[in-house]
């Protein structure tokens, strides 16, 4: 490592800059001056010896939310008294669904690492000795089974503790460190995952004594408040026949990816890995980052092994292969946007009454507690996050700076936050949070990203007072 490497890497860890922007810059700074580090396409990148890892911050909902966190929520954006806390979250970082894990457990027991080996020993790699000892030595944990599968990991229970703590910090007048039930309003869907990451957030206000207070609302069979889609045949029916992911994966970009990686892992002619065998290793890559992250005391958390094959580059398309699939399902690629955005009606209407409440018996927190299309479908309702051109299978290359990046917009227990602030005209302040960063809610100012509540409910007038359960399945 010379000089520069280490003042570059000095520095990220002093100030601690996890954003976007610096993540750009440090992979500039590595593809245009390393002579043989890291680089976008490097055949010989090595992941082991790499101090940087930028790649953290591109494993789209997989991502660990400590990784892209932002610096914490500056309470004092408001001259004006916060009173009304309003959050929605997704759940904490979980272990794969049951068809996937089992995926992996093949793919794991499969006779990968000796082949691998084999074109190590034969010279048909461009692996690093590290990185290929690393992939030699690998094994996977003993202690994961299929009955972990959709269940919530330590390191997600730690950061939900972790993003209501910092809350509370910010917030304390709202966010008191006793429960009170005539304060506090809870809710989670029916899944384990939801329920574990709620009360995981409750804890980390309360402490785990003060938790066992708690008491979460009662979940409906037909909860077409936090699980809509579940029960909207005509969001199915919209969504069905997308097909921009799968002609991306069918596109050049992927063709050339799948080509580099076979080519350093020494896989040619009949004996290539398949492009579902390649997405395994980055799930593998993904989960094991995420699985670890809060728990290592690293700012680039604990590396894996599977994330050897991939360069830069290689994250950075597969991240985009994801998005696409997200901005066509629950985003701004539907295209009945009218759908999309009625489908969180329940939500839009419980934030606007709480906005407007000013009873002194009126519950000033409210918590909820979903999944990673709700928090996209809300952003489409709100018009945040939106590109000017939209992403389809032709403009990976154009929309490198995109804003509907998933990776940043719903990792690992995305959240979204909305404060309402006591002003003495009665037009109160309102600011909106995404994983703890302001974001513009478009008609706010553009400066502080400051809403007056006045033009909130004028802008969505149409949630209040409607029969959501009317509502939420048409393009009214």
């Amino acid at each position: 490592m010379n000089l520069i490497q280490f003042i570059w890497i000095f520095l990220l860890r002093r100030i601690k800059m996890k954003t976007l922007v610096t993540t750009t810059l440090l992979v500039l700074y590595w593809n245009g001056f390393s002579d043989a580090g890291v680089s976008m396409d490097n055949p010989f990148y090595c992941y082991s010896t790499d101090l940087i890892r930028p790649q953290v911050q591109m494993h789209s909902t997989r991502t660990s939310y400590e990784a892209v966190r932002r610096t914490s929520v500056n309470p004092a954006v408001s001259s004006c008294t916060p009173s009304r806390f309003w959050f929605l979250s997704r759940h904490g970082g979980r272990f794969p669904h049951p068809p996937d894990l089992q995926n992996m457990f093949d793919f794991a027991d499969s006779s990968i690492q000796a082949d691998i080996a084999r074109n190590y020993d034969e010279g048909r790699t461009t692996l690093c000795r590290q990185d290929f000892e690393a992939i030699r030595d690998w094994r996977r944990d003993a202690n994961l089974t299929l009955e972990d599968a959709s269940l919530t990991t330590e390191a997600g229970r730690i950061g939900m503790r972790n993003i209501a703590r910092r809350y509370q910090q910010s917030f304390p007048s709202i966010l008191p460190d006793t429960y009170d039930r005539e304060r506090f309003h809870f809710r989670h869907t029916r899944t384990m995952r939801t329920n574990t990451t709620i009360r995981a957030f409750a804890s980390g206000l309360f402490g785990e004594s003060g938790s066992d207070n708690v008491i979460f609302e009662d979940v409906p069979d037909n909860d077409f408040f936090l699980r809509p889609i579940d029960f909207c045949p005509a969001f199915r029916e919209e969504v069905e026949d997308q097909h921009q992911q799968e002609a991306f994966e069918n596109g050049p970009e992927f063709e050339e990816m799948m080509d580099q990686i076979n080519r350093k892992l020494g896989f040619r002619g009949s004996n290539q890995l398949s492009v579902d065998t390649v997405l395994i290793m980055w799930e593998w890559c993904r989960f094991e980052t995420a699985t670890n992250f809060e728990l290592s005391e690293s700012e680039i958390g604990d590396p894996s092994s599977w994330c050897i094959p991939f360069s830069i580059r290689h994250h950075s398309i597969l991240e985009y292969y994801q998005d696409l699939g997200y901005y066509h399902f629950t985003g701004y690629g539907v295209r009945n946007q009218r759908l999309i955005q009625n489908l969180n009606c329940g939500l839009m209407q419980d934030l606007l009454t709480h906005l407007q409440s000013n009873g002194s018996n009126d519950r000033t927190v409210r918590v909820f507690v979903t999944y990673s299309q709700m928090v996209q479908a809300l952003m489409v309702t709100l018009g945040a996050f939106r590109d000017d051109i939209n992403l389809n299978q032709h403009n990976f290359a154009q929309q490198t700076s995109r804003h509907w990046k998933t990776s940043f917009l719903t990792p690992n227990a995305a959240n979204f936050v909305v404060i309402r602030y006591d002003c003495a005209d009665g037009d109160h302040d309102l600011i909106f949070l995404v994983n703890e960063r302001p974001i513009l809610v478009p008609g706010c100012d553009i400066q502080t990203g400051i809403c007056k509540l006045s033009f909130i409910l004028n802008q969505f007038e149409r949630f209040i007072g409607v029969n959501c359960e009317d509502l939420f399945c048409t393009s009214n």
